[in-house]
């Protein structure tokens, strides 16, 4: 789905942000864009491909380490699009890096808890799982307790500002709400769906959704 992606939307890529001036939110579209993907390709390999314990051991926590890193940048960018629509607001921008930080550190000190999934003979891949799932599962939690914080931050702006304004036809800030709830929506139930099965599941398929919702 990643690759497919970025097939088809190679020629905007090159055309509106390889062919313009670099600036540090290229930095970050680079990073969102091609963090993930690339990290999926040791992940897939890692699923299918017979490992040594001692091999899987050393890399069995790349995925949520991985994780950090795209939600770190999804995190910046998501603070800089509350920053512009609240009018460069010091106060908001300071609160999101706050939170940002605090859902990072709740990732670090969840994902540290992992170990590999002991697999039945005849079965391959190296699987990240909890040795305390509740813990595990607070990698989720803390990025559907950001997301929402965020998402609910935009909404009360949108609705502020339509309120205010005089006029009609969409606005830029209506297309953000647009896309943000469609966003939303989808990591939203990734994640609650990931977190439940972590909670509920039986031990051997506790993992089943957590590759998802890293997407």
């Amino acid at each position: 789905m990643l690759f497919y992606d970025i097939l088809i939307t190679m020629g905007d890529e090159v055309e509106r942000i390889w062919m313009r001036s670099y600036t540090h939110m290229t930095i970050l579209w680079v990073l969102n864009r091609y963090i993930s993907p690339l990290g999926y390709i040791v992940i897939i390999v890692s699923f299918h491909d017979p490992w040594s314990k001692s091999v899987c051991d050393r890399y069995v926590l790349f995925p949520e380490a991985l994780k950090v890193v795209t939600s770190f940048t999804i995190g910046v960018i998501f603070i800089l699009r509350l920053y512009a629509i609240y009018y460069r607001s010091l106060t908001v921008a300071v609160s999101g890096g706050i939170l940002l930080a605090a859902e990072l550190a709740i990732k670090i000190w969840s994902f540290t808890d992992g170990t590999s999934l002991n697999l039945p003979e005849g079965l391959v891949g190296c699987i990240l799982v909890g040795r305390t799932h509740i813990r595990f599962a607070f990698t989720w939690i803390a990025e559907l307790a950001f997301d929402s914080i965020i998402f609910f931050a935009t909404v009360y702006r949108v609705f502020q500002y339509n309120r205010l304004r005089h006029g009609t036809g969409e606005t830029l800030l209506d297309r953000i709400l647009h896309d943000g709830v469609l966003y939303f929506a989808v990591i939203f139930i990734a994640n609650l769906v990931t977190v439940l099965i972590f909670m509920l599941a039986p031990p051997d398929i506790k993992a089943i959704n957590a590759s998802f919702s890293t997407l």
